[in-house]
Formats: structure tokens, C-alpha cells, sequence
């Protein structure tokens, strides 16, 4: 017998289906027939006041009371224009009016109407409305003996401030505003020079003057579609939504009144008068800020305002950005401001669920509070709520890279001064940059090879990197890449195993790495110096699975590594081992389809390690997250402001960060040319630049010095790079740089391989300085340190002491946050890691990364480095930076190259200041004039005691001195053949002494 229940079940859901088409169809003939389910929804109010530009109303509570207790002040709701009073009170469960009457307040509203319907509205003044919310305070004042709490939405909160200012704040008792904007230049998606914001607008005003004179007003529904545009995800979900609810009428007329409004009916028109004086005094001239409102024939600012002031920012909101909306501090100082950060866009700050569970409530605790008769908001001290899962979230990774990071950057390239043109063909590749990167999520998938991808999909004709008069577009580099990929997974690398990679600069050294980490593994770069023990420390402390090396280094390879040997290129290989791959031909004939089942990295999993000294000396690999990748290089391309006309030379070594994660990165991000060097060369490098069309040079360390100290030659100004941009160049240097290269800009960097600081003087304007951070300022300090340089100074509670304007202290900065800024990922040995941290700075539980680098801070807040710790030594109670005394001795026409350290002086504490000399060609060493130099610049206990004259310098691969070799020589004048002199305070020179004659000197010496 055959089982009926499963066609009877098939077709109860086919009838069920058929009633609810039916009752769809009925609602929406309803619909289409009367435009609504039900009647409209009001809480009840009644009109205490009718004037010519508003009405005022007075909201009851009705006969069912409400159960809080009575707050004994007013408070006074205002709405913006383009949108209906009904803001407040769209819908039973989205009505702010309703709420607030819950608890307790007594709510009045400012209603403006509807201009096109009432006579004459159209012609309403800005003026108007300000004075219709002065008239509305005065009036509910004098009924009630209290004062009021102004609330506004948007242009509301305008009016709020306007009105306030315009009252000296009399009979306000405090001001609400949600998303509303004050700095109006700051509203943009980007930052200029004030002078170039204000010839923009001012030109964009002149332009309008005659059509928005001949413009009677914006109509509602042009505000009604500006709404949606902005908010375009969600009115999708709207249209969706209402589609799925068709049969269920009850839930159709629970959302109908938000329907109807988002629709259309809650956009009213813009009167025209109104909307030339806010483009005219708010835009243009940006008077929220400036001042010089005049209303009613009296002038007025912010800077009136004495009330305390309550925002609400919201964090994805577009119409009024974050910093607009905060700039009411700077505008207001007299009022104390708090913030509370909303995880909504600009509607959803006062309609909504979150509006009517978080964002009212806060109102309503607030105006008790600011009443006496409630508690200080809890909201005011918490952290901003996560605004996870939203298209366009902007939190984690590149939303606090963008905010935090890249708004310093535009704020900084303001001070720059660009010209408009050149300014907006800026931020036609910005902008897109930043939407497209700065929603990335914690897990979200992004690197530098899936950047890789996009760009080959975008601009693959393009080229990417120039070789040796070759060029490789994008598409090209994103095949090799794929065809790596595919042969190094079959070579047995899997997702997250290690890979050292040791070859010279060359494409090919570019291809592995990012096939790497499309592949999820994690890149090892390997410094090309290294051999024997040192090569096979750094492949223990990179814990390398697999090894990757061009033919130069594979038999330094295969006698320092046991494990698998893949060879890029198998020239001059060693033969009879098994462990060489010639991974190059394999490459050749690889097909350039993307690899099925692989997806790019999340932005936490670790795609580098970076190998750094850091205060040791000895190799640590620094661990690089594709987070901190992308976010390095989203901040090289907008700090050095590339776009696809840029080419970026690098003559770095790609196994050393600032090549890696500046000029690779950066360019690749910025879709810019790639020209790589196989080594810095002095000769090659202004014909490389000619060659290549170079606009960018990326430096490190004393890499310029050698531009700077070749012969003058003619043409040298001739070129086509207009900016260095790299980390440590020295003042002397720079400006030199400027003198003899023509108009070129330096933009010089702060901030090490693990570290979570980052400063940049973006402006070039203090020669020498890092500039500031491009982190939140209260995410840095200088703390002091004690006499010995061994630890922190405390006082005598136990707490760190920072340092004052121009004190010198070692650099920490703040670890915590969401941000790849603000994080410290450590090394992969975990006891390097934990020296690095400081714990229990400020506040107990806090922790700090420790950069082993002393600064100091000027009063403008900008920052200059002073050297590593072992860099600095006392001397006669004296902390005594050797960067400043190179400084000085650097100005010396007769010096080269200098280098100070401390040593050792029998008989004496502390450490004595030595300065090894490398004299310029020619030049002739003048004691006399070294020991004037040195007593017009500097204190007694900074000037060097001993100077040591030498051919030349042990460099490392930053092109710095190697001081370590010349500590270990001390002054010790038995082993060193060099000359060497003794500081003579009462001769007033320095003298010649040797190993017989130096015991003698500084027993008789009373200044030494």
C-alpha cells in the first residue's frame, strides 16, 4: 500500500503558498488604490504657538501617564530641512517623541512645515529658521520657568548651535546633536590647504551664483533620492523586505509609516533663499568654523557657546563624517563636548532600532543628568559599539588605517602646497583606493597578491615593474605569479609553512614572494650577505621549511640548509644533489589560469617575517601580517600620493623592509611603475632615473649621502623625480639634497619593521624632523629614562614619567586596538617579544611596544630622532645624544662622514664622547677649528673628548656606519693605528696623543 502523507504535505504547502499570493494580491491592489494599509500614525501634541515660519509643538503623554519620574526641564527637538518634522515621530516603535515622553521629559518640536505647500515658504531665509528656534526657546521658557536642552538631527543641529550662539546660550540648559556637521571642509572624502579648499569653493561658488540665484528651492524628492543614494544597501534590504512581507498585512502596517517616509513623504522641499545662504555662508566660507555669521543684524560664532554639548558621531556616515561632526570642539572651546560614536550611518542616528534602544535613551539620561537629577550616561565612558556586518562597515584593519592613519596623511598633504590640478588628479586615484580598501574586516580576505589580482583585472595593459629596459604589465606579473604558485604547491608548499627566499633584486625575487602568499604561505626574505653560521642562524630563526634561492647563493644554500632547495634559474649550480629544482623552466611552461580552490589570505594570518636587529643586535625575525602589509602599503602610495603616472626606483634590497613594504607595496597598490634596481650604485643611479622616467626614489639610511657627496655635474638638476621618500636621512643630507637636485620634496618616515608607531614629516618643512604620528597622538610617548639608560625612570609612586617639550625619551607607542597601526605582532621567539613590551605605563593592565629609539618633541608636537639607546652615553651628569653631536660635526666643511659613540676613560664615570672623522677630500684637520665648532654648539658634556681620524667606514646595509666595531676599540690607543686627539679645554684645541702620552695628558688635564 502505498504511503499517501507525502503528496497530502506537498500540497497543504501548495495551498498555503496560493493564499499568500492572494493576500499579496490584495495588499498590493490596496496599495496601488489608496498608497496605504492603514491610517497615519501621530503622538499626540498640541500647536502652543503658530507663527509665520513654524509651528511649535507640545507633546502630552496622553492618559496612560508614564511611570518615570518627572525631569523638571525641557526639551526641545529641531529638524533639519529637506526632512519632515515627522523624523521624530515616524511610527509607534520608531518614535524618539514617544520615548522620550516615557521618560519623563517634556518634549516640545520645532515644526517647519512643508514649505512648498505654505505661502510663501519657498522664500524662507536661513535666517528664519534660526530665529524661529530662538522665538521657540523664549516661549517655552516663559511658560515653563526652565530652561531648555536643544536637540538637533543633521542641519537641525546646525540650527541648535546657531540659535544657541545667537542667545549667548541664555534659557539653554545644553545642546544634542546627531550627525551634525560643523567644519563643512572637512566633510570631504579627502583633505586640502585651506587656501586651496577656500579658491575651490569660492571659484565653485562664484560659478553657481547665477543658477542657484535663478533656483526657486530643491524640491523633496530630490532630497528623498539623495537619502537613498547615500544609504543605497539599505534600500535595497527595503525593497527586498517588502517584497517577502506582500501577504502579511499586519507586518505591512507595522512598516508602513518608515515606508512611507524613507519613500518619499518624509523629504520636504528646500526653500531656495535657504539653500544659497548655506551654500554661500556654511560651505564656501565655512562660517560654522570661521565665525562672522550675522543673524538679525547681530555677529555671532560658535566660540559664544558655554553649554555643555552632547554629539552623536556616526561611524558610517557619509553626509556628515566623523571629523565634521567633532570639529565643534575646535569651534566651541568655551563648551565642554562629549561624543558618543554610533555604529550607523546618517539616518540611522535617529531612526531605527538601535536609535530608539541606545541612541534616545543616551538623550534622555543625559538631559537628567545635566537636570541634577539622574547619573552621569554610562554610554559617555564606554567604548564606540563594533558596526560589524553592514556593507561599508568601517571598522578593523584598513577602516583604522584610513581614519587614523591616512586622515593624518591627508591632513599633513594639506599643508603641502599643490595646486588644484594636481590635487584632484590626486584624489582621482585615492579615493577609489581608500572605498575599495578601507571596509576590511578582521577575516576578511585581502593581501597583496589578491592586489595583485585586482589590479591585473582593472589595468592589466599597464605596466607594473621595469627590468633592465624591459617591461612586465600587470597581467604579466599576475601569470608569472600564478604559474609560481601552481609549481611551488606541487613542489610541496602547503598553506602556512615557512619559505626562506634568498636571490638578488630581480623580478623573479618578487614573483616567489607573492606567489607565496597566494598560496597562504609565509615568505622569509634572506639578506644576500649572509653565509656559514650567520645564514644558517637567520634559516633557525625563521624556522624555514623550504628555501628558495637564485643560482648565485645555491651552493651557499645547499651547505647551510638540509631541507628542500627549490633554484630560480640553474646557471652554475652544483651538481649531483636532488635537492635542486630548476623552478624557473617549470615556470616556463606552467599554464596562466588562476589556481583552482585558492582564495588570498585573511588579513591576521602572518604572510612575511622580517628579519631586524632591533636593541640586541642580533637577527629577530619581525612577523608580518597581511593586515600590516596592506596597510603599509596603503600608506606609502597615499603618503607619496602615486597614482598610475608615477614610477617608483628602488635601489633597496628587497629583503629589507622599507624595499619590501614601501616601494613594492606602495607602488602596487597605487598602480604605479615598479623600477627596480639589482643595486644601488652611485654612477647608475641618474641614468637608471633617466631611463626609467623615475618620479619617486625610496631611501634609506645614508643611501643619499652618496648622491650628495659626488662631484657636482652638469644637468644633475635635470630629471623627472619630484620626491625621496624613505626613513633616516640626516639634515645635512636633506638639505643638500634640495640644493643641488632641484624641485624635489622629501618626505621621511618613522617607524620599524615591528613597531606600532609610525611617524612622518609629510610636509618637508622641518628639515631633519620625522615629523609627527600618523597614529591617534594618545597612542605615543616619550618616557625619560634613568641616569644608567638601563630603565625607565619612575617617580616616586612607581609610575613612568614622560618626558616635557624637547626632553629626550625613548619612543613607546600604545599597543591595543583593531588597527594593523596599533597592533605589535611580535617576533617568532616569544622572550624577544615579551622584552619589548611594557606593561602598567599609565593605567594598570595597559602594555606599550618599546622602540629602543630616543626622540625628542618640539612644542609644535613634531618629533626628532636622537638614536638608538646604545647610541646615547653620559658623561659629567650629562645625557648626551650622539646623533646631536654628529649633527654638528657634520656642518664641518672638512668633515665627510662622522661617527660618535662612548667609551671608556680610565679613571673617570660615564662614558667619554669619541667622534671617528672621515675627512673630505683634501681637506686638512684644524684642531682650533673643531674645538670652536663644538664650544658654540654644544653643552660641555656633549662636546667629544677624543677624535679619531680614519680612511673611511664598515657600513651595514643601510649604508650607516657600523659603530659596533668601533666601540670594541674603545680607546684603547695600543691597538688602534689611526690618529687620535685629546679635548684641551685650556689650550682650547685638541691635542695629539698616543698610547705613552695619553696617561700623562689626562692626569694633568682639569677640564677634560
Amino acid at each position: 500500500m502505498t504511503d499517501k502523507r507525502p503528496r497530502k504535505s506537498a500540497a497543504r504547502r501548495l495551498r498555503k503558498r496560493l493564499k499568500a499570493l492572494g493576500r499579496g494580491a490584495q495588499n498590493a491592489a490596496t496599495l496601488l488604490k489608496r498608497g496605504r494599509l492603514g491610517a497615519p500614525y501621530c503622538a499626540p501634541y498640541d500647536i502652543v504657538l503658530e507663527e509665520e515660519i513654524f509651528r511649535l509643538r507640545h507633546y502630552n503623554p496622553g492618559p496612560e501617564g508614564v511611570d518615570a519620574e518627572p525631569v523638571p526641564e525641557s526639551i526641545l527637538l529641531v529638524p533639519p530641512l529637506m526632512v519632515s518634522s515627522d523624523i521624530y515621530d515616524i511610527s509607534p516603535e520608531l518614535s524618539a517623541t514617544t520615548m522620550l515622553m516615557a521618560r519623563g521629559l517634556d518634549v516640545w518640536l520645532v515644526d517647519y512645515g512643508a514649505p512648498e505647500t505654505e505661502e510663501r515658504g519657498m522664500e524662507r531665509t536661513m535666517e528664519g529658521h534660526i530665529l524661529a528656534v530662538d522665538r521657540a526657546i523664549q516661549e517655552i521658557f516663559d511658560r515653563t520657568g526652565h530652561d531648555v536642552h536643544l536637540v538637533g538631527y543633521s542641519q537641525g543641529g546646525i540650527f541648535v548651535y546657531q540659535a544657541a550662539a545667537y542667545r549667548r546660550c541664555e534659557c539653554v540648559a545644553s545642546l544634542v546633536t546627531f550627525g551634525a556637521p560643523v567644519d563643512i571642509w572637512r566633510n570631504m572624502p579627502f583633505k586640502m590647504h585651506e587656501q586651496i579648499t577656500r579658491k575651490v569653493l569660492g571659484a565653485a561658488g562664484s560659478a553657481l551664483e547665477i543658477p542657484l540665484r535663478k533656483l526657486p528651492g530643491l524640491p523633496g524628492s530630490l532630497t528623498s533620492t539623495g537619502f537613498k543614494v547615500f544609504n543605497a544597501h539599505k534600500e535595497v534590504k527595503q525593497i527586498a523586505s517588502f517584497f517577502g512581507l506582500l501577504h502579511d498585512r499586519e507586518a505591512l502596517k507595522k512598516r508602513e509609516p518608515k515606508r512611507r517616509f524613507l519613500g518619499g513623504e518624509g523629504f520636504v522641499a528646500w526653500p531656495g533663499p535657504a539653500f544659497r545662504e548655506f551654500v554661500d555662508e556654511v560651505v564656501v566660507h565655512n562660517r560654522l568654523t570661521m565665525g562672522g555669521m550675522v543673524f538679525n543684524g547681530k555677529s555671532i560664532g560658535l566660540g559664544d557657546i558655554d553649554c555643555p554639548i552632547l554629539i552623536f558621531v556616526g561611524l558610517r556616515d557619509d553626509m556628515a563624517r566623523p571629523s565634521c561632526v567633532r570639529a565643534v570642539a575646535k569651534a566651541a572651546p568655551k563648551a565642554e563636548v562629549h561624543e558618543v560614536q554610533a555604529a550607523a550611518g546618517h539616518f540611522g542616528l535617529v531612526v531605527g532600532t538601535q536609535a530608539i534602544t541606545r541612541h534616545w535613551p543616551i538623550v534622555a539620561d543625559w538631559t537628567a543628568w545635566q537636570a541634577g537629577v539622574g547619573e552621569r550616561p554610562a554610554a559617555l565612558d564606554e567604548d564606540p559599539p563594533a558596526a560589524d556586518g553592514e556593507p561599508g562597515s568601517r571598522t578593523e584593519a584598513l577602516y583604522e588605517v584610513a581614519t587614523d592613519a591616512l586622515d593624518t596623511v591627508w591632513n599633513k598633504l594639506g599643508d603641502v602646497s599643490l595646486d588644484v590640478g594636481q590635487m584632484v588628479d590626486t584624489l582621482r586615484w585615492q579615493i577609489p583606493r581608500l572605498a575599495k580598501l578601507e571596509g576590511l574586516m578582521a577575516e576578511t580576505h585581502a593581501s597583496l597578491s589578491a592586489a595583485l589580482a585586482e589590479q591585473a583585472e582593472s589595468i592589466p595593459e599597464a605596466p607594473f615593474f621595469l627590468w633592465k629596459g624591459r617591461s612586465f604589465t600587470y597581467a604579466q606579473a599576475n601569470g608569472r605569479v600564478n604559474k609560481a604558485a601552481r609549481i611551488l604547491r606541487s613542489s610541496g608548499v602547503t598553506l602556512g609553512e615557512q619559505v626562506g627566499v634568498l636571490m638578488d633584486n630581480h623580478p623573479d625575487f618578487l614573483t616567489v614572494v607573492t606567489a607565496l602568499n597566494r598560496l597562504g604561505a609565509v615568505a622569509v626574505p634572506l639578506d644576500t650577505t649572509l653565509r656559514g653560521q650567520s645564514l644558517e642562524q637567520a634559516l633557525a630563526v625563521g624556522e624555514v621549511d623550504h628555501l628558495v634561492v637564485s643560482g648565485a647563493h645555491a651552493e651557499r644554500a645547499l651547505a647551510a640548509y638540509e631541507g628542500t632547495v627549490l633554484c630560480v634559474g640553474g646557471e652554475g649550480l652544483p651538481g649531483g644533489t636532488q635537492r635542486v629544482d630548476l623552478l624557473d623552466e617549470a615556470i616556463a611552461g606552467a599554464s596562466p589560469v588562476p589556481i583552482a580552490g585558492l582564495e588570498p589570505g585573511r588579513t591576521g594570518d602572518l604572510a612575511l617575517l622580517l628579519f631586524t636587529s632591533g636593541l640586541s643586535g642580533m637577527p629577530k625575525a619581525a612577523r608580518i601580517t597581511n593586515r600590516r602589509w596592506v596597510a603599509s602599503a596603503l600608506g606609502a602610495a597615499a603618503a607619496c600620493r602615486l597614482t598610475p603616472d608615477d614610477t617608483v626606483y628602488c635601489p633597496l634590497p628587497l629583503y629589507n623592509a622599507v624595499g619590501m613594504l614601501l616601494a613594492v607595496s606602495g607602488a602596487l597598490v597605487g598602480g604605479a611603475r615598479l623600477a627596480l634596481a639589482p643595486r644601488f650604485s652611485v654612477s647608475g643611479f641618474w641614468p637608471d632615473v633617466r631611463r626609467t622616467g623615475a618620479t619617486v626614489v625610496v631611501y634609506i639610511g645614508g643611501l643619499c649621502r652618496y648622491l650628495v657627496n659626488t662631484p657636482p655635474a652638469d644637468g644633475e638638476g635635470d630629471h623627472s623625480v619630484r620626491l625621496f621618500a624613505g626613513a633616516g636621512m640626516k639634515a645635512d643630507v636633506w638639505e643638500q639634497l634640495l640644493q643641488r637636485f632641484g624641485d624635489v620634496q622629501v618626505i621621511d618616515i618613522y617607524g620599524s619593521t615591528e613597531g606600532n608607531v609610525v611617524l612622518a614629516n609629510l610636509t618637508g618643512e622641518k628639515i631633519g624632523s620625522v615629523g609627527s604620528p600618523m597614529t591617534a597622538e594618545k597612542n605615543v610617548a616619550l618616557l625619560r629614562l634613568d641616569a644608567d639608560h638601563e630603565t625607565f625612570a619612575r617617580d616616586s609612586q612607581g609610575r613612568v614619567i614622560p618626558c616635557g617639550t624637547d626632553e629626550p625619551g625613548v619612543l613607546v607607542g600604545r599597543i591595543g586596538g583593531h588597527g594593523p597601526v596599533s597592533r605589535f605582532e611580535g617576533y617568532t621567539d616569544r622572550e624577544a617579544t615579551q622584552r619589548r613590551i611594557l606593561r602598567d605605563v599609565f593605567t594598570p593592565g595597559d602594555s606599550w611596544f618599546i622602540s629602543g629609539d630616543l626622540f625628542r618633541r618640539d612644542e609644535d608636537g613634531d618629533y626628532w630622532h636622537l638614536g638608538r639607546l646604545g647610541d646615547t652615553f653620559r658623561w659629567k651628569a650629562e645625557n648626551v645624544s650622539a646623533q646631536q653631536v654628529e649633527g654638528v660635526l657634520d656642518g664641518w666643511d672638512t668633515v665627510a662622514r662622522v661617527a660618535v659613540y662612548g667609551v671608556e676613560v680610565p679613571g673617570y664615570d660615564g662614558r667619554a664622547g669619541m667622534a671617528a672623522l672621515q675627512l673630505a677630500g683634501g681637506a686638512g684637520f684644524v684642531p682650533e677649528q673643531l674645538f670652536e665648532l663644538v664650544e658654540q654648539h654644544l653643552p660641555d658634556g656633549a662636546r667629544p673628548r677624543f677624535v679619531r681620524l680614519v680612511e673611511g667606514f664598515e657600513l651595514t646595509e643601510d649604508h650607516e656606519v657600523n659603530k659596533g666595531l668601533l666601540r670594541d676599540g674603545g680607546i684603547d690607543l695600543k691597538t688602534i693605528d689611526d690618529p687620535v686627539y685629546a679635548y684641551d679645554a685650556p689650550g682650547q684645541t685638541y691635542v695629539r696623543v698616543d698610547a705613552a702620552t695619553l696617561p700623562g695628558f689626562l692626569k694633568k688635564a682639569r677640564s677634560f
